[in-house]
């Protein structure tokens, strides 16, 4: 499951999800009708590369700022509607995806912070489950155990 961050830049903030897995890299923001407003995501490519970024699968707009390692903005991007392909010009490690003109003001060179947030499931599911596999393969090989000595007894 994703994790969460506060994303800072300059004096504009937005809670965003953070994307690091290929699943969620992939996924993204695609197939979702709209993202609240102040809220986005962070999408961690692990090293700084030539990144493209389709808007193929999006139903919204979106403002994308691609970042170095060192959390400095290279590019930004704006008002980028559906069906777009984006590539940044030079190697990224980062960038984060908004909602169209939220990046009004954000200029290369800025400065960008983030606090990833605690991760708490809303479910927390109970450990039943181990114990019954647990008693399940205990009683299995109980079973197989008679079966053999009632097997060797007989003769």
């Amino acid at each position: 499951m994703p994790g969460q961050a506060n994303v800072t830049i300059d004096d504009k903030q937005w809670t965003v999800t953070v994307a690091s897995t290929p699943w969620e890299l992939v996924q993204g923001l695609g197939g979702i009708p709209q993202i609240f407003p102040g809220t986005g995501m962070l999408f961690d490519l692990g090293y700084e590369q030539i990144i493209n970024v389709t808007t193929e699968p999006m139903l919204f707009s979106l403002d994308i700022a691609f970042l170095s390692e060192d959390m400095v903005i290279t590019e930004v991007y704006q008002d980028v509607p559906p069906g777009y392909l984006v590539t940044s010009t030079i190697p990224a490690r980062y960038f984060v995806e908004v909602n169209a003109g939220e990046f009004e003001g954000v200029e290369n060179g800025s400065l960008v912070s983030f606090e990833l947030l605690d991760s708490v499931s809303p479910v927390q599911s109970s450990d039943w489950v181990t114990p019954i596999i647990f008693f399940l393969g205990f009683t299995l090989i109980g079973i197989f155990a008679i079966g053999m000595l009632a097997s060797l007894t007989k003769y």
